[in-house]
């Protein structure tokens, strides 16, 4: 079998800062001044928004589409003529070129009109396409790119399975090749794919034999497959709480003879291709949920301006103006996460797949949230479908399952940020089985604990009127690094058990990036217009960074004083009931 070249990936030369969190440190460099597009792209994207918006206005009728349950094949056609179906493919393939950045602000426009549209582009796009750019091979990019950016072929990504999802090591899938005819012969469903009932063009997973190996490895390589070969079937779509517009169906596999010219990437290789290829989707995901919420949020301000109570306008009542400040600051908090990230997506070279996984559970909630506030804040009107808020809350609830569950995700974002101060701890660990030759280690280690005691890192590069907000992040920050420490030092190897400790980890570290995100963005805002026209940035900044930092304490304070004895128990009456079986 031909090994196929696999596009040279980027080598990645600056850590994680996210993960930097994790050992009380923080990179200013990696985040000053905060990420904005290049005057050209700026312009550019700004007459392609401007265009999608007439277009959008006209025809992306959310409501029916979520009533026909269908996107007609005609507007999903002028999607590709309006470029948005090749976003970010390069020029010489037929695309727009446009970067991360700015297809999450097209991500954001289209959410603001529809989610079951942004499915579509997103299942197309962010992860139908992404595999191709990021591995393909130059003949891959030629044969395949121009027509799924003009939007002629619609692809599709087949990752999860019946019995396989969040856990992609569960896969049955299997491909394995025949030498004699140069194929490989592809077996197995896979479930609930976005777009698979019209895509022309599959990114498949499934566990291969690596050739030259004398043992079996049953490693996951990926596939291009197109719709046209024998032996791929789809079932009807399937009938879904919300983005109901989207083409949901499984599809199936059956000895399917895949040439092995469309063998994408390393055989073998193909889970860290997966992961790499959601690293990006959860970030126009997260740009899809900000746009949702602008959108709640602007047309639940319409209503409280009008709708009268008592004698006076909703909006003058506190708990409704209460409402308003926590959509306000928690989505600006999320859009300031978002493109903090792209911008670490687009310097090239960068670790940003704990970014991307904080900025898709953080700004998922968030619109949760918000969905749920706006159907309150509009009532009865709320409720009704004959307004956009009930379809935007049931569109709204899948992203906290998309594209890895947000309990899977806070489970990874918390291993992988302790793996270092782990791997330091245990470095110690051994040296001090023999002190005298390792006291280097010894010294440096006790060195490192004696400064973050003594000596709370102080932020340089936050502007002066977020004095107070810069020093509570830095504080928390050092805080979240001794209770990691406390963490891996208690439960050692169980740690990766302790769930109830991950989450809280997690939690806490990600309304830490929130924090230092949002900082950055207000420090930016200011720095360009000054104190009094930033003044509506800074309040933002300012409430949500209050808030975020007593959730910080609050979490990093349980994960030593809690009640995970009492939640175990309690669990335990409802699987033995099973259920509520109370009398």
């Amino acid at each position: 079998m031909p090994k196929p070249a696999a596009a040279p990936e980027q080598k990645q030369t600056a850590p994680s800062f996210a993960k930097g969190l994790f050992t009380g440190t923080i990179d200013e460099s990696l985040i000053h001044p905060f990420p904005a597009l290049e005057a050209e792209e700026q312009e550019s994207l700004d007459l392609v928004l401007e265009t999608f918006h007439r277009f959008a206005a006209d025809k992306l009728d959310g409501a029916r589409f979520d009533h026909e349950m269908e996107i007609p094949r005609e507007i999903i056609h002028q999607l590709g003529e309006l470029g948005v179906l090749g976003f970010t493919v390069p020029e010489a393939y037929g695309g727009y070129g446009f970067s991360t950045g700015a297809y999450c602000r097209l991500m954001e426009a289209v959410c603001r009109y529809c989610a079951s549209t942004a499915t579509v582009v997103g299942g197309h796009q962010s992860i139908g396409i992404k595999g191709i750019l990021l591995y393909g091979t130059e003949e891959q990019k030629k044969e395949f790119l121009p027509r799924m950016a003009s939007g002629e072929w619609i692809g599709a990504y087949a990752l999860t399975e019946p019995g396989s999802g969040s856990d992609a090591a569960a896969m049955a899938s299997r491909a394995v090749y025949d030498k004699q005819d140069d194929v490989w012969v592809l077996n197995g469903r896979k479930q609930w794919i976005t777009n698979g009932g019209f895509s022309e063009v599959f990114t498949v997973f499934a566990r291969t034999d690596v050739p030259g190996e004398t043992k079996p490895t049953k490693t996951v390589s990926c596939f291009l497959v197109k719709r046209e070969l024998e032996g791929v079937s789809t079932t009807p779509p399937m009938h879904k709480m919300g983005i109901r517009g989207s083409n949901t169906v499984d599809v199936v596999f059956d000895n399917v003879r895949v040439p092995a010219a469309h063998l994408l990437g390393e055989p073998g290789a193909g889970f860290k291709m997966a992961m790499e290829i959601l690293n990006t989707g959860r970030l126009s995901l997260a740009a899809g949920c900000i746009g949702s919420a602008k959108e709640m949020i602007d047309l639940s301000v319409k209503h409280a301006l009008e709708r009268k109570a008592f004698g006076t306008t909703i909006s003058q009542f506190e708990m409704i103006r209460r409402k308003f400040a926590e959509m306000m600051a928690e989505t600006y908090a999320a859009e300031s996460m978002v493109y903090l990230t792209t911008g670490l997506c687009d310097r090239g070279g960068m670790d940003f797949s704990v970014e991307s996984a904080m900025s898709k559970i953080f700004a998922s909630e968030v619109l949760w949230r918000v969905a749920n506030h706006a159907v309150q804040i509009n009532g009865g009107n709320g409720y009704m479908s004959e307004y956009p808020f009930e379809r935007f809350l049931r569109d709204a609830r899948i992203n906290l399952i998309f594209e890895g569950t947000n309990e899977i995700l806070r489970h990874y974002v918390a291993l992988a940020g302790m793996q270092k101060p782990g791997e330091a701890l245990r470095e110690v660990g051994k040296a001090m089985k023999e002190p005298i030759g390792n006291i280097g280690v010894i010294t440096g280690e006790a060195a490192r604990r004696l400064k973050r005691a003594v000596a709370t890192p102080r932020l340089q590069r936050v502007h002066a009127a977020l004095a107070d907000e810069a020093e509570l992040a830095a504080q928390w920050t050092q805080r979240l690094a001794i209770t990691v420490e406390s963490a891996i030092l208690e439960h050692r190897r169980d740690i990766v058990q302790r769930e109830y400790v991950q989450e809280r980890i997690a939690d806490a570290a990600m309304d830490l990036y929130a924090m230092l995100a949002t900082l950055s963005r207000t420090t930016a805002r200011l720095e360009k217009a000054g104190e009094e026209k930033a003044s509506r940035e800074v309040k933002l900044a300012r409430l949500f960074c209050r808030q975020a930092w007593r959730r910080v304490r609050r979490n990093l304070v349980q994960v030593e004083s809690n009640d995970d004895a009492l939640l175990d128990q309690v669990s335990d009456i409802a699987y033995g009931g099973p259920g509520y079986a109370l009398g």
